[in-house]
């Protein structure tokens, strides 16, 4: 190929206008060309400016600074973009970046891995599960209840026959380390999906009453209907009570925040120190809705549920996030450790990243929306 039908391949594909079959053909010649020193000509414009348009695009495309707010998009649009607009990255940054950055360290980069499956299953007894590395079918047995790890990557607990009375309630933790996520199925039939760096206490067969269960964490919840027995969660100073349906709870320690988001059924939702009963201390929910309870408070607002359940489907999305916001999921799923030096400003994000992607394509997410990351071992530094 000729040095200037390069140069006409290379504008339409940076410019978005190339068929399948012409970016492909780039793609195998694009190491034959030196691109830094093209004679860039006045015809489509110079180097600087076709960065700048570049970078204008993706940045639109994929995680955008908020002036005002941007219509939602669902969680299997948004994963689509995502996945579109890494590729262009890749581009942008090799032929428009200097490579040799002290932050851009392959080394620290590649020891970096997307989340996966995995879990700690510890018993009444005190006993860990270490459920990754665990072999399939049957893990123990205890009263009418067989607990088995699932090929799904789930837990799942089953009863042999119908519960019987009185029994002495024993309880089993399910906890998720960061860069970590499970499932589990509860002696009753309720599924819940756990995300990462989180921990659910329940147990092994459920009060003939009511169905309890603690949360820490985030975690989604199929709850089987059982009109005899509300089904509830516990956690960070409130409670979900429902007696069939499907909900999140994120209730992380290091937010101060629980948010309750309902997609489908009716949840009531109250604080631990208030009876649920009184005027004015509960909340119930509708699907699309989410309760937020802040410094003893509640309060209701109307959301787009599929957009808090997209880590589920593997999906880190933000939505007038600010900065924390963003490194507080991006640290939960790599498990990095994140520090902040100086003042960063009030700015808000929206954008989505696959949960599979590389840690080195998140590091130029960030950069192209001039969020300044540098990666040193297992922390990164945010500044202005």
């Amino acid at each position: 190929m000729l040095y200037q039908e390069f140069k006409k391949l290379y504008e339409r594909c940076t410019l978005g206008n190339c068929t399948p079959e012409e970016q492909k053909l780039f793609e195998e010649y694009r190491d034959s060309f030196d691109l830094s020193d093209m004679p860039w000509s006045s015809d489509f414009g110079d180097k600087a400016k076709i960065e700048q348009r570049l970078k204008a695009d993706l940045h639109n495309r994929l995680f955008k600074k908020q002036v005002k707010r941007i219509t939602p998009i669902r969680w299997w649009a948004a994963a689509a973009v995502a996945i579109f607009t890494l590729g262009g990255l890749l581009f942008v940054n090799k032929y428009f970046h200097n490579p040799a950055k002290p932050h851009e360290l392959v080394s620290d980069q590649n020891i970096i891995k997307p989340g996966s499956n995995k879990a700690i299953l510890t018993l009444g007894n005190g006993k860990e599960i270490i459920l990754e590395g665990s072999p399939k079918g049957q893990l123990f047995r205890f009263d009418d209840v067989t607990v088995n790890n699932a090929a799904d990557s789930s837990v799942a607990y089953q009863k042999t026959h119908a519960e019987a009375t009185g029994k002495l309630q024993v309880y089993n933790i399910l906890s998720t380390p960061r860069g970590g996520k499970y499932q589990l199925i509860l002696a009753d039939g309720t599924k819940v999906w756990l995300n990462a760096g989180s921990s659910i206490k329940y147990p092994v067969h459920f009060a003939v009453n009511e169905r309890m269960v603690e949360l820490s964490g985030e975690a989604y919840f199929e709850v089987a209907r059982d009109a005899n027995r509300p089904f509830k969660v516990a956690g960070a100073g409130q409670v979900v009570q429902v007696l069939g349906t499907h909900f999140d709870v994120n209730a992380y320690p290091d937010e101060n925040i629980v948010k309750t988001t309902l997609l489908e059924g009716s949840v009531k939702v109250y604080g631990k120190s208030g009876p649920p009963d009184l005027p004015g201390s509960a909340i119930t929910l509708r699907p699309d809705e989410q309760a937020v309870f802040k410094n003893d408070r509640l309060s209701k607002v109307t959301v787009d549920a599929d957009e808090f359940v997209a880590w589920k489907k593997g999906v880190i999305l933000f939505r007038d996030a600010d900065i924390h916001d963003v490194m507080r999921k991006i640290s939960r799923w790599y498990n990095v450790e994140v520090e902040y030096r100086g003042r960063l400003g009030n700015d808000t994000y929206n954008g989505e990243i696959p949960g599979n992607a590389a840690f080195s394509e998140v590091l130029k997410i960030l950069k192209l929306d001039d969020i300044n990351v540098k990666l040193n071992g297992r922390k990164l530094i945010v500044s202005q």
